[in-house]
């Protein structure tokens, strides 16, 4: 592509942008941006953007202050591939009836238009590097790109250290070594996908490029340098902290060990305060290092000279917990799993670096991502256009969220399922029988008060069910469920 070219391309950008913000018009197709899509396996809202004083993670930070950040996006479940799997079709889980990991939607959606595919369709080079749709290569998704998904390539080693090295994938559930970046793979995934970037420029056709990184899932392995940058004893939980959530109902605690079996951890994930530390010291390494593999890409963007000619997408796929309450990873309905770090990049974009603290879902992308390409969505998405929020960060979004998880955490049909609505200041949880949808237990959460909800480190923790204790509210919150399960034809 000649300079020439390039600078006419931006300049035609620039003057889209402006367009589509003020006027709520599409792109034409020959003005229509390309759209780099990030994201990462496991990341809580452990930012320093998101007011976590420990983190240390200064390229999504700066990142933030060019872009919208969403202070409060949720998932519509928490964890990996039925999260992914709404985001990238733009519906909910039980409409795709993708509970699992090792659900598939073509299984009972064939003919579904993912997100990426979209773009395909219209004109665009999509491709996908690193973990986007899975993890697995059962799980991956021909149909919506344009070569073939590069999930890992040949070299990319998840442990280094000879220890560590041995036919169980579960070895020590850390390491830390004296490496390079790009001796572990989100390293080598970042020089790739710059790679492709500089092959990109020289193309004619618009690109959508899926980049996956992997950290921070367990393992939590990462180079020494970014270990370094933490005092371990500053990740000691509180008394406070380490108890179980009173009167909740046993359902809404997963009973999936992901953190127990590694070689270093009991399969009962029973912790003692050290290892405690050290594997939220680890977490947060690996938050570093994604961090710095986020930036190297951005910076290739734009030292390349295509930032102003490109949508930037950076997501979580969940969020996460580290021991607090005394649970380990994700799989609930619990704020600290559900809610996700969330970052949206238009060039020129209204007011840059103002937070959103409008409720959106990641159900919306797809709708979003779509009218700001000037492309039509399917009619059947469960999601709204988040564009009035990029335009205006004080828009409003929803009324309140939607999450869900079923139990037990199978690949065959749910026995239980439970249904979460986050408001700005509530959340209600109702698990029902799947069979005959009879309530079997429910779950009530008042982030404004100290007796339900403690803050810490800018993540807010549910520590007491109030169901039993707020009946005018909680029947409130009822009525307002049974709404929200009805307009979206979910089970009541």
């Amino acid at each position: 592509m000649t300079l020439v070219r390039t600078a006419l391309l931006c300049r035609l950008w620039f003057v889209a942008a402006v367009h589509f913000l003020s006027q709520d018009q599409s792109y034409a197709a020959s003005e229509r941006p390309n759209v780099l899509f990030i994201a990462i396996d496991d990341l809580r809202t452990s930012l320093g953007c998101y007011e976590d004083p420990l983190a240390v993670s200064p390229n999504i930070d700066r990142f933030a202050q060019t872009a919208r950040q969403f202070n409060r996006a949720y998932v519509q479940q928490a964890v990996c591939g039925p999260s992914r799997t709404s985001m990238l079709t733009g519906r909910l889980p039980d409409h795709t009836r993708v509970w699992h990991n090792r659900n598939r939607f073509r299984d009972t959606h064939p003919n579904l238009i993912t997100l990426p595919q979209l773009f395909k369709q219209s004109g665009y080079e999509a491709l996908s590097f690193g973990k986007i749709f899975s993890g697995n290569k059962r799980e991956l998704d021909p149909l919506s790109w344009s070569q073939p998904e590069v999930l890992r390539q040949s070299g990319w080693k998840n442990y280094l250290l000879p220890k560590n090295q041995g036919p169980k994938k579960k070895q020590a559930a850390f390491e830390r070594s004296d490496v390079d970046d790009d001796a572990y793979p989100d390293g080598k995934l970042a020089s790739l996908a710059i790679r492709t970037l500089e092959q990109m420029k020289q193309g004619r056709q618009p690109f959508f490029l899926g980049v996956g990184f992997f950290k921070p899932h367990l393992p939590f392995n990462a180079p020494r340098r970014y270990w370094d940058l933490y005092d371990e004893t500053s990740f000691a939980l509180s008394d406070g902290l380490q108890s179980q959530i009173q009167e909740v109902p046993s359902l809404a605690a997963h009973s999936h060990r992901e953190l127990g079996g590694y070689r270093d951890v009991s399969a009962t994930e029973s912790l003692d305060d050290e290892q405690t530390r050290h594997l939220r010291h680890g977490y947060y390494a690996c938050v570093s290092y994604v961090d710095a593999q986020v930036g190297r890409v951005l910076d290739a963007l734009e030292q390349l000279q295509l930032h102003d000619d490109t949508i930037v997408v950076i997501w979580g796929d969940h969020g996460y917990s580290l021991g607090e309450m005394n649970r380990w990873c994700k799989a609930t309905n619990f704020e600290r799993d559900t809610r996700i770090p969330l970052l949206i990049r238009i060039p020129k974009i209204p007011q840059p670096g103002i937070a959103s603290d409008s409720l959106v879902e990641t159900v919306d992308l797809y709708p979003t991502l779509a009218a700001l390409a000037g492309l039509s969505s399917p009619k059947d998405l469960d999601g709204s256009s988040v564009v009035s929020i990029l335009k205006d960060p004080d828009a409003s979004g929803h009324s309140a969220v939607l999450s869900q998880f079923n139990r037990p955490w199978t690949s065959s049909e749910p026995e239980s399922m439970g249904y979460s609505i986050r408001t700005v200041t509530h959340r209600y949880t109702r698990w029902v029988s799947w069979a005959s949808g009879e309530i079997q237990a429910e779950e009530l959460y008042d982030y404004l008060s100290n007796a339900s909800v403690n803050s810490h480190l800018g993540h807010l923790i549910e520590h007491r069910n109030i169901a039993a204790t707020s009946p005018r509210l909680l029947q409130q919150m009822r009525q307002q469920m049974d709404k929200m399960l009805s307009g979206r034809g979910l089970v009541q």
